[in-house]
């Protein structure tokens, strides 16, 4: 009996673990969000902070990568959420060179990084200010992938039904 509550409290707590170890996390500003951010970057220079999204392009450079990131609301664990909610778009800048196959549009990242200032680019036709993060750590979240179609597929433990809107799921490697 024993050995079965702390395989229960085991699970329950990894159920709830982040995406970046404790000892980074530390140090990190929870209460700064991406809309204080995009209102005043300036005034948070130097800040850490966890922001997460859907990247919208990658273009590597020499010495740096920048990715362009839509953001979203970060759940559990840091995973951004899948909705049409965003708070905006931000930069991320790294050091290393991020493959843009890899880190492809549409994918989900979660970034831990320093707010080093803001640069201003056109959307569409408007000026845009995003804010800039110097990247310390990122985290690619799997890639949703769609089931076959309904009579080719079936799994009794799946709750995707006909004639409803496929549920997407992420593929374990």
């Amino acid at each position: 009996m024993r050995w079965l509550r702390l395989a229960a409290v085991v699970v329950l707590a990894t159920g709830c673990a982040s995406a970046f170890p404790d000892e980074v996390l530390q140090t990190v500003n929870r209460q700064l969000t991406l809309v204080e951010l995009r209102e005043a970057p300036d005034q948070h220079v130097g800040a850490r902070v966890i922001l997460g999204g859907e990247i919208l392009v990658t273009t590597p450079q020499s010495g740096q990568t920048t990715i362009e990131v839509l953001g979203r609301r970060l759940r559990r664990a840091q995973v951004p959420e899948w909705s049409d909610r965003s708070d905006g778009r931000f930069l991320v800048r790294s050091t290393r060179f991020l493959d843009p196959a890899v880190y492809a549009p549409g994918r989900q990242i979660t970034v831990l990084g320093t707010v080093t200032g803001s640069e201003e680019r056109p959307l569409g036709e408007i000026p845009y200010r995003y804010p800039i993060l110097a990247a310390e750590r990122l985290v690619l979240w799997p890639a949703p992938v769609a089931p076959p179609p309904w009579p080719y597929y079936y799994d009794p433990f799946w709750d995707w039904a006909p004639g409803s809107p496929p549920h997407y799921y992420y593929r374990r490697r």
